[in-house]
């Protein structure tokens, strides 16, 4: 729904190039530490206000004084200088240019009010109730577009929602997949290996992690077969590289020794991971038949990621994105989540603390009859979107 109704001054296409969003078109300095944006002719709000630069920059300190993603806008919007109302340049010295196509990017009108704020995106939100059941969008324009109704599954089997009729269905299950290929009008689109589920061991760890996690490491035969018999969905043997190894040159990361070493205190035998993903459950299971004396365990959202900062499991099965529009934010927010996987200065997160298991991804069912669609570098779905290849 976000990306159907928000925009980003750009976009990322498949191919990892960039392609215009609410601007049009774009120039870098000598240095490439600075672009000059220009903002396409006749971009609107929903309410038919146009978009001027300083409704960008409004927009990423709105985002800048909320506690997600808070950092990145605030970094970026200090950078930020206003040209003109349809111009403004953008100073980014700690990372790639590419990072204004992060969703905390995206620019709306900021208001106080508990409703959906006004986009500049090709769909606007009908119903008025902010997570209140299913979300009808409407073309925000007069076009020919069709009204989008967006839904998560009432039930747990996605063959239902096929069998329901739905025009495009997102999902990782091999069997929903086989289902829809019998089906002429339904074709199974691969969407990027996005996601990648890792072991994370404390250091200094008990005997039994440490062999474990070296045995992950050591053996190709084993991830392989992790992905193809510990879970129920597309999986491979884990590929780097990975974005949060060696990460240099980031302004905003500190490496202050902690009060006491990660593990002095007693650690427990556990294997954890989040209960509620049920990827992570296979892989812990799995990882357990190949241990000594340990457990799996799946903990509720809050009760993982206070045991994650912590660190005083046997491991951690943890679900990590592939891309990264912007490595030292997300490597920062890693931090504070588990203080202890980081190394020192410039090494980002080391092997010796977190084991790539597998990679993962979806496929988006789409009726080609009825749906034009394409496909970005992050695996963002766009419906109707430019005639672009997938």
């Amino acid at each position: 729904m976000f990306a159907q109704s928000y925009e980003t001054l750009v976009n990322v296409d498949c191919e990892g190039h960039a392609y215009p969003g609410l601007a049009k078109s774009w120039t870098m300095d000598a240095t490439r530490t600075r672009v000059t944006l220009l903002i396409r002719d006749g971009a609107r709000f929903w309410n038919g206000k146009p978009v001027v630069a300083s409704d960008v920059l409004a927009a990423w300190r709105a985002t800048a004084g909320q506690s997600t993603e808070s950092n990145l806008a605030r970094r970026v919007s200090d950078g930020t200088t206003i040209v003109d109302d349809r111009t403004l340049t953008v100073s980014l010295t700690d990372t790639a240019w590419l990072v204004l196509a992060d969703p905390a990017l995206a620019v709306y009108q900021p208001q106080t009010a508990p409703a959906w704020a006004e986009g500049s995106g090709r769909y606007h939100v009908v119903d008025a109730a902010v997570g209140a059941g299913p979300l009808t969008l409407a073309p925000a324009s007069a076009t020919s577009d069709p009204h989008l109704t967006i839904r998560t599954r009432r039930s747990a089997d996605p063959r239902d929602a096929i069998d329901a009729g739905a025009d495009v269905l997102v999902t990782d299950d091999p069997v929903a997949v086989s289902y829809a290929a019998p089906r002429s009008n339904l074709v199974a689109i691969p969407l990027p290996w996005t996601r990648t589920y890792a072991l994370a061991v404390p250091s200094p760890a008990p005997s039994s992690a440490t062999s474990l996690a070296a045995l992950a490491r050591g053996l190709d035969t084993l991830t392989a077969s992790l992905a193809r018999d510990a879970v129920h969905a597309e999986a491979r043997a884990a590929q780097g590289p990975y974005w949060w190894s060696g990460i240099q040159g980031c302004e905003s990361l500190s490496h202050s020794p902690a009060a006491a070493p990660v593990g002095a205190g007693r650690r427990s035998s556990r294997i954890v991971y989040r209960r509620d993903d049920r990827v992570a459950r296979g892989l812990a299971e799995r990882l357990v038949a190949l241990g000594r004396g340990a457990t799996a365990t799946g903990l509720a959202p809050g009760d993982f990621a206070h045991a994650l900062h912590a660190g005083d499991e046997l491991a951690y099965v943890l679900d990590l994105s592939r891309v990264s529009f912007s490595p030292c934010q997300d490597l920062a927010v890693i931090e504070s989540a588990a203080p202890w996987l980081a190394g020192g200065p410039g090494e980002g997160i080391t092997t010796t603390t977190l084991t790539p298991l597998i990679d993962t991804r979806a496929r988006a069912i789409v009726n080609r009859d009825r749906v034009s669609a394409m496909i970005d570098w992050d695996g963002t779905l766009r419906i109707g979107g430019p005639s672009r290849q997938p």
